[in-house]
């Protein structure tokens, strides 16, 4: 396996995938700012959609950019013209997560400053994430347990309710009270988030104990071979 390095020049950074991340980056404040602008008396309402419009626009650059890595690689030909530098580069894949997480926890923490949504969401989502990375960093590089159906089915709730926070207004006048439909959504995505994290965590804490138990049998069957041996040679 190819090992990957972190090569930071012109040529790896400023690619065109790259480019699309950086730009999504860069569309957090923005639709942040309209949001939270939304929920103050002296700007108008539909300042909400139209951050939901910017966070689209960026969410759409996730697409394409994926798509342009995956495509054009060094040598591959667009065209009578020949692409000289590898559009999937390391740097890419280390920001593009950090470029998907920026956008989800400013799109949740525009709409609870904006009251659209309740701290205790963001409060449960960021707990559920900081379990996994500490329990993703003590069972790194000694189980490979794969991720569950639940957690994508989780994810994709949670994204629908999120974006149903954006009509949280609309949704309480019309629909219901206090607790509205976008809430419920986000509550069984988060219910569904945590199910799917202890799942991962229970399944890797067994697949751990099974390797560990397997590494403590091969050491006591290859003791008895080691003292005949030195037995023999006496």
């Amino acid at each position: 396996m190819e090992e990957k390095k972190l090569i930071i020049n012109r040529y790896t950074v400023w690619t065109v995938p790259n480019i699309l991340v950086f730009f999504r980056i860069l569309c957090v404040p923005v639709f942040m700012t309209m949001v939270i602008l939304s929920a103050q008396p002296a700007h108008p309402d539909w300042y909400v959609y139209i951050g939901l419009g910017i966070m689209a626009l960026a969410a759409v650059t996730d697409v394409f950019d994926g798509k342009i890595a995956r495509k054009y690689k060094k040598g591959t030909k667009f065209g009578k013209h020949i692409v000289k530098h590898d559009q999937a580069t390391y740097v890419g894949q280390l920001i593009d997560p950090i470029a998907d997480k920026t956008m989800h926890i400013g799109a949740m923490l525009a709409l609870v400053i904006a009251g659209y949504l309740h701290w205790a969401f963001l409060a449960l989502i960021a707990f559920r994430e900081i379990a996994m990375v500490v329990g993703g960093t003590f069972f790194m590089n000694k189980v490979n347990v794969q991720s569950n159906m639940l957690g994508k089915v989780a994810s994709a709730i949670i994204s629908v309710g999120i974006i149903a926070c954006f009509f949280h207004k609309l949704i309480v006048t019309y629909l219901w009270g206090v607790f509205s439909l976008d809430w419920i959504i986000v509550t069984i995505g988060v219910v569904l988030n945590w199910s799917a994290a202890i799942c991962y965590l229970a399944g890797a804490a067994k697949d751990y104990k099974k390797v560990k138990e397997e590494k403590e049998n091969a050491k006591e069957d290859s003791a008895p071979v080691e003292s005949e041996t030195s037995e023999e040679n006496k």
